[in-house]
């Protein structure tokens, strides 16, 4: 559909510009935003499904699971969660010494120095990767206040959604206000969608590896599983990187043996992740080429860093979303009717 310059079009132009104006603004909030829609996320679709079970109304169903969490939290630090904090500079360390010895036996190997380098450079850089990852566990208690505002702000939203659902109503569709709060939610679904995503496929092939990894008797398993786990989570290179990376390492442990278990290993984590995993989580979302997919990483991951791994899918997924209302007008309608219905549903279930 050809565009054209109308009013609708340029109010919507307006609106695009300052909704990407307020992310660079508040960027800084990044990850109270993240938090605020984890938890509205979980939290409503527990409570929704206490209703449609035990008809529980929605409010008790948010207490009910706020003090299960609690009461699982203080379960954890009763049996000894509060030592694992000082354990992570420990896994820190272990991880380097694993990628050390990584260096010293390419190094002793007397390749080409052109592929040592490029190797040594690729160890090099999935330290990185990981060690920001894990960064992020010993930062977590200076982010901690996020936390708790992510959470009280998911808790009011719910309560709140009868008064929030005639609020939009009176909105005019064409609103600037109701156009922003669209992009919004865009934005908010595609930070859902990629943390189920990453989450499910890091869980699935750090499962899947550890037999592998007591099968062959590697060293520092903990750390290593930890490795793992944070490399999974970065999209699309993470899982590649980090099967390379053990490759190498089991080579120089039990010698090709070694690497042609990891080559067969790696191989079938990225058929499930690429044929079933991915496929079935992000097929109702978006549909997107895989050319688009890996040249979006590379560029985003160019400019902004490990970060930009994953600023790129939710960043093609709200793009493909706005692309879309702008050339069906049907599709905002839907949209809109979508979140009404949803906050409706919700505001109902508060009785």
């Amino acid at each position: 559909m050809k565009m054209v310059f109308t009013d609708r079009n340029v109010r919507r132009a307006v609106v695009l510009a300052l909704f990407l104006g307020l992310l660079v603004l508040f960027r800084h909030l990044s990850v109270l935003l993240v938090f605020f829609v984890l938890f509205e996320r979980m939290i409503g679709t527990g409570a929704r499904w206490l209703h449609a079970r035990f008809r529980l109304p929605l409010a008790l169903g948010i207490v009910l699971q706020i003090l299960a969490g609690l009461s699982t939290v203080g379960l954890l630090i009763y049996l000894g969660w509060a030592r694992v904090v000082p354990e992570v500079p420990q896994l820190r360390g272990d991880l380097e010494t694993q990628f050390a010895h990584i260096r010293e036996w390419l190094h002793a190997r007397g390749l080409e120095h052109t592929a040592t380098e490029r190797a040594t450079q690729l160890a090099e850089q999935a330290q990185h990767y990981a060690g920001n990852v894990v960064g992020v566990l010993e930062s977590f208690g200076r982010n901690v206040v996020y936390v708790v505002i992510g959470l009280i702000l998911s808790v009011v939203f719910l309560l709140e959604g009868k008064e929030l659902g005639h609020w939009h109503d009176d909105l005019g569709v064409d609103a600037p206000a109701r156009i922003l709060l669209r992009y919004v939610g865009y934005l908010c679904d595609a930070i859902a969608i990629t943390a189920k995503l990453q989450v499910v496929v890091a869980v699935v092939n750090t499962l899947l590896t550890l037999p592998v990894l007591l099968f062959m008797g590697f060293p520092s398993i903990p750390a290593i599983m930890v490795f793992l786990f944070v490399m999974a989570l970065i999209p699309v290179v993470g899982s590649l990187v980090s099967g390379a990376l053990m490759a190498v390492l089991a080579y120089s442990l039990h010698g090709a043996s070694g690497i042609g278990v990891f080559f067969v290993s790696t191989f079938v984590l990225h058929k499930i992740e690429s044929y079933y995993l991915s496929p079935r989580l992000t097929a109702q979302h978006v549909k997107l080429p895989g050319f688009v997919i890996i040249t979006s990483l590379i560029l985003f991951e160019h400019v902004f860093g490990i970060v930009g791994l994953f600023l790129s899918f939710p960043s093609l997924y709200v793009a493909a979303r706005i692309r879309e209302g702008w050339r069906h007008a049907d599709q905002e309608r839907a949209d809109d009717a979508a979140l009404d219905a949803r906050i409706e549903g919700e505001a109902k279930k508060q009785g």
